[in-house]
């Protein structure tokens, strides 16, 4: 059908829309099919790569917390890892650990706000209700560990973490777990009936199409790609790690969700493996090093965090302060070409099912 049509019209999805999440999509639509979808990113501005440019090291791990506040802790450790290079900074074991540790249990908190977003945009208000109530054992952990629930002021920083574990935390970790364990059943259970006949064969991102648009993480792996960078380009303590890296074929809206929850298995018997090898012995606080300056030099560091491939690019000239910090957020690519290519043709119904398919993270475009 021909875009310009004069039986088609425009119709606008966000960034009011209560479930577009701070971002637009301008539809072209004829009756009830799409024809084709224009993203339009741009409603939060907050700059952050510049900020960074104006502020040290310690003051930029807390500034990492906001660049996607759904995966603070994930972010924090992209951050810390680029400066970490740049200093040549010697990172106790026990810390690495705690970043593994502290970040695979952001990949689970991450995991569930999807699902429950996804289960909101669909009408499935048990899936929200579940999925945003086991999250808050995680938000425990958080405040237990880094003092704050959403924003862990910057707790994975360079040089390690700002401090050890509390004696508490092993023991409510694997609590938390076993509570887990139990959601996760219920979530495979009711949502044979729910989730899996609104969102089967809809939205369906090819193999090819997903290498073609630079699709990455759950999303490429949804589609049949084998790609996970703690396995192709290992980090940290992953290589010691035994884990599996799920994957489906059939590309479409489910297999994604069904990803997610696949993840949350593999993250959990990673925290277990991590809390079982943790060295015991106490670790002290990273001090601040505010008026240490940063060798010259420029470092790319990237990661697998939640929502597929981030990276950071920072340069230094030997100032306190990066001369140059460029960020690289998986979300960019998957909802502007991946989203576009994908809502051509779909049903108006359909969109907010494709839409928070792709877990998307408006704050990680918009920096």
């Amino acid at each position: 059908m021909n875009e310009k049509s004069p039986t088609t019209y425009e119709l606008l999805f966000g960034p009011a829309h209560p479930g577009s999440g701070n971002f637009s999509v301008k539809l072209r639509v004829s009756g009830e099919q799409v024809v084709s979808a224009r993203s339009d990113p741009g409603y939060l501005h907050r700059g952050f790569e510049k900020l960074m440019e104006y502020r040290d090291r310690m003051q930029n791990s807390i500034l990492s917390d906001r660049v996607c506040v759904l995966e603070a802790l994930n972010w924090n450790l992209v951050h810390a890892e680029a400066v970490d290079e740049l200093t040549g900074e010697e990172i106790p074991d026990k810390a690495r650990y705690i970043r593994v540790l502290m970040a695979e249990l952001s990949r689970i908190q991450s995991h569930l706000i999807w699902y429950g977003a996804l289960s909101m945009g669909l009408g499935f208000d048990t899936g929200f209700k579940v999925a945003f109530g086991y999250r808050d054992y995680l938000l425990d952990i958080f405040e237990l560990v880094t003092g704050g629930r959403v924003y862990p002021a910057g707790y994975i920083c360079p040089g390690g973490v700002r401090r050890d574990l509390p004696d508490s935390a092993k023991t409510k970790i694997e609590k938390t777990l076993d509570k887990m364990k139990i959601m996760l059943r219920k979530c495979e259970n009711f949502e044979k009936t729910t989730l899996y006949p609104r969102t089967r064969g809809v939205g369906v991102l090819e193999r090819q199409d997903a290498l073609r648009l630079g699709a990455t993480g759950p999303i490429a792996r949804a589609s049949g790609l084998y790609s996970d960078v703690r396995v192709d380009d290992p980090y940290e303590i992953y290589s010691e790690l035994d884990f599996e890296i799920p994957t489906r074929d059939e590309g479409d809206a489910y297999a994604r969700c069904l990803l997610g929850r696949l993840e949350m298995r593999e993250s959990m018997r990673i925290i277990r493996q991590v809390l079982e090898r943790m060295p015991e012995e106490k670790l002290d606080p990273v001090k601040p090093k505010i008026a240490h300056k940063i060798p010259e030099g420029e470092v790319y560091v990237r990661n697998e965090i939640a929502r597929g491939e981030a990276g950071i690019y920072m340069k230094s000239i030997g100032e306190e302060t990066p001369y140059r910090c460029k960020i690289r957020g998986p979300s960019l690519l998957h909802m502007i070409p991946v989203l576009e290519h994908l809502l051509a043709g779909c049903q108006i119904a359909d969109v907010p099912a494709i839409y928070w398919s792709l877990n998307i993270c408006p704050a990680d475009m918009d920096r």
